[in-house]
């Protein structure tokens, strides 16, 4: 049986849109197992809630939908769901702690380029992504691995 012409085409996403969500998301993963102690516990950058890190978001400084600053690490760091998803969009207090602590961290230059560099169109091949997806999946498990071995066991809990 024929199609009609006016059947619509259902929309795929790329390889390279797929490969860059999961770039993204795992990259959010390890930066908040990074910030994380030995409890696997991590503070939020901009009101200093502290939460395991699997209830913690990954937020970004400049937003992820800028292509040039999205797989960037220093652009993400760990957060609560109120100021990631709430504070950041409505009260001006999140995003200027959130500054404060990318100057105190980074340095008021570096803020600065990365301002500059979210401007940017930046479209990564789809061979470095691929490389940059087995990287990260390779250090979320190294991450992983590293707070498991840390966690007291019940013998010597302090």
């Amino acid at each position: 049986m024929k199609k009609s012409s006016t059947t619509r085409k259902r929309k795929t996403r790329s390889e390279r849109s797929r490969i860059t969500d999961q770039c993204a998301t795992l990259l959010q993963r390890l930066v908040r197992l990074k910030a994380a102690d030995h409890q696997g516990f991590c503070k939020c950058v901009t009101c200093g809630v502290k939460k395991h890190f699997t209830e913690m978001h990954g937020a970004h400084y400049i937003e992820r939908t800028k292509s040039a600053t999205k797989l960037v690490e220093e652009n993400i760091h760990p957060s609560c769901q109120y100021c990631n998803m709430i504070g950041d969009k409505y009260h001006r207090s999140v995003k200027r702690a959130y500054e404060k602590y990318m100057i105190d961290t980074y340095g008021e230059e570096f803020v600065e380029h990365l301002n500059a560099e979210s401007k940017k169109v930046k479209k990564i091949g789809i061979v470095e992504l691929r490389e940059m997806l087995a990287d990260l999946k390779e250090k979320v498990k190294e991450q992983e691995k590293q707070i498991e071995s840390l966690r007291p066991t019940k013998e010597n809990e302090y």
